[in-house]
């Protein structure tokens, strides 16, 4: 009995020692995470983004907040997206409320901090304000270049006018006949019978 049952843990000792490794060497590697974890912090897209806000107001703690800047084209786009971690419940319901589906949790489970300012995150890096920016200044010189696209037709059209003003009076008074000059013979003649009454 003593023999028999000795082979057989050894034979399971073996069998789990030649297998699939189940453990990781933490903190060098992570355990992945399932799809439907919810825990680290929240990350997006600014591209994909509108910027509509429903993910704060879906907040119940206000862990969220946000600042939306406009473009020359009045769309809005994402500048500042913190999310305080001490604040939020990990409910889920920023993500689920998403319209355009671009937050979603970047699964970094090993987020403990000493510090409380630690745990506001900034979905936005400062490579995509960055980016933001260039973005804006090309959406404004675009919008600049089609108003003036849309406008020029008038400014012409006016001064146009303005230059036939001229013309067209110098025409009409060339049309009009010159008033026609006194006589100085009938002139004469009426000095003489003012003098004589």
């Amino acid at each position: 009995m003593f023999g028999k049952g000795l082979l057989t843990g050894m034979g399971v000792t073996i069998k789990h020692f030649f297998g699939k490794k189940e453990t990781f060497c933490y903190p060098e590697e992570k355990l992945p995470m399932a799809d439907g974890f919810r825990g680290g912090d929240l990350a997006m897209d600014w591209r994909v983004c509108i910027g509509c806000q429903l993910c704060s107001m879906a907040c119940p703690n206000k862990a969220l907040d946000l600042t939306v800047v406009t473009d020359a084209k009045k769309k809005r786009h994402m500048k500042y997206y913190l999310h305080k971690t001490g604040r939020c419940l990990f409910c889920n319901l920023c993500v689920e409320v998403c319209p355009v589906h671009t937050l979603h949790w970047d699964k970094n489970y090993a987020n403990s901090t000493w510090n409380k300012e630690d745990m506001i995150h900034d979905a936005m890096t400062d490579k995509d304000r960055s980016d933001l920016e260039v973005f804006l200044a090309d959406v404004k010189v675009k919008a600049e270049a089609e108003a003036a696209a849309d406008k020029p037709e008038a400014p012409k059209t006016e001064g146009k006018a303005q230059a036939d003003k001229p013309a067209a009076k110098a025409a009409d008074s060339a049309k009009k006949p010159a008033a026609p000059k006194a006589e100085p013979k009938a002139e004469t003649a009426e000095k003489k019978k003012g003098g004589e009454a």
